[in-house]
């Protein structure tokens, strides 16, 4: 492992890559996720490609069919992301003579520069998987943020071996064009009261770390802190975190912080052991998770770490018999944002990405006219979100 990489291990290691199918359009990879679209992936990608320079005003890019074979996907999520580029102005499409681009900006306007971005590929765990297809989410909202701003995205996919104490120097990686770049892979950087000539700014998006600076992040602790607290407050006193694999053991930690904090401050015991037995459950394993779940029959509320465990727990038990949240309520951190197929919306509690990409873009902007870094880390506040599937006990 190169030296300056920050490796963030989950609580449970898993040493095979999961069983999420990763393809790849243009040496970009595709994931199998809940996390972002089939859809959104390959609209990102065409978009990398088209900024990148791949193909010029006028000139014809590959049928639907040639990309849809390339990543290994049907059709219709790659009818779905020309569609959307042909809406921004990126591209046209001409009856039986294919897909012509159009602008290398949407709707045409005249770029302002390019940012780049910073993500780690080649997932070879669970955990780097999944994290890979929240990083390419991540990738999605700072694409579209760019958008407004008339930046263009310039995605660089690193490997382990990277010389990262490096990664922001003019020409290793990125060159002087680049006005900035947001790595969404802590890795060592500390803060320096001047940036170097030689350097590009440069900012942390993701999990709080001391060792990464500048650092703008989630408060992760008091997401938890107010989700408890929201869930006292409609009379629950059995509460339970489960955990979930893949979620770095940094992050949970910060996370068991706040749903600690909130219990003691109501005077309520802290139920760990429910979270202790679900960190070795994988993200397919009902018949685990169910067992876990009948273990714990005094438990009226539920707190899961991550979207994917929100929805495997409620769909457990209703597979039980039991009802959400009639009888037991389930909420988390980062709800899906769409309705379940009973139409049910998941509470919980999210995140501003849309403040914290634009804090990004904001501090980029500072480094680049004063040449020094203003922060060390940044903690954004979280957000609560309401639903159907917590209820009053």
């Amino acid at each position: 492992m190169a030296a300056g990489l920050l490796v963030l291990n989950s609580p449970v290691s898993y040493d095979r890559l999961i069983s999420m199918e990763i393809s790849k359009l243009f040496e970009h990879p595709i994931t199998r996720s809940s996390q972002i679209s089939l859809a959104d992936q390959i609209h990102d990608i065409l978009c990398e490609e088209i900024h990148a320079g791949r193909w010029k005003i006028g000139e014809k890019l590959p049928s639907m069919m040639v990309i849809a074979n390339q990543c290994g996907v049907s059709r219709m999520p790659v009818q779905q992301a020309i569609e959307q580029l042909g809406e921004e102005g990126y591209v046209r499409q001409e009856n039986r003579s294919g897909i012509f681009l159009a602008s290398q900006m949407p709707e045409g306007s005249e770029p302002l520069g390019t940012i780049g971005v910073v993500v780690l590929s080649d997932p070879q765990t669970d955990r780097e998987a999944d994290h890979l297809a929240f990083e390419q989410l991540l990738v999605h909202r700072i694409m579209g943020e760019a958008s407004k701003r008339n930046y263009r995205i310039r995605v660089y996919y690193a490997n382990a071996q990277e010389d990262w104490g490096n990664i922001n120097c003019v020409g290793r990686v990125f060159d002087r064009d680049i006005r900035g770049i947001i790595s969404l892979v802590p890795f060592e950087h500390a803060a320096t009261s001047q940036l170097a000539d030689d350097r590009i700014p440069l900012v942390f998006l993701g999990e709080p770390n001391p060792c990464c600076a500048p650092c703008v992040a989630s408060d992760y602790e008091m997401a938890l802190y107010q989700l408890t607290s929201k869930v006292i407050e409609q009379g629950h006193t059995c509460i339970a975190p489960i955990a979930y694999p893949t979620v770095t053991e940094t992050l949970t930690q910060t996370y068991l912080r706040g749903y600690r904090k909130a219990m003691e401050a109501h005077g309520l015991p802290c139920d760990e052991s429910c979270f202790e037995e679900s960190k070795a459950i994988g993200p397919q394993d009902t018949v685990g998770l169910r067992e876990v779940l009948l273990r714990h029959g005094e438990i009226t509320a539920f707190l899961c770490l991550h979207t994917e465990r929100l929805v495997q727990t409620i769909n457990t038990l209703t597979l039980m018999g039991i009802s959400v949240p009639d009888e037991v309520s389930v909420v988390g951190t980062n709800p899906p944002r769409e309705p379940l197929p009973n139409g049910q919306v998941v509470g919980g509690v999210t995140y501003s990405w849309e403040n914290e990409i634009d804090t990004c873009f904001q501090l980029l902007r500072d480094q680049r006219l004063s040449r020094k870094p203003t922060i060390a880390t940044l903690l954004m506040d979280p957000v609560l979100i309401g639903g159907d599937t917590l209820a009053a006990k």
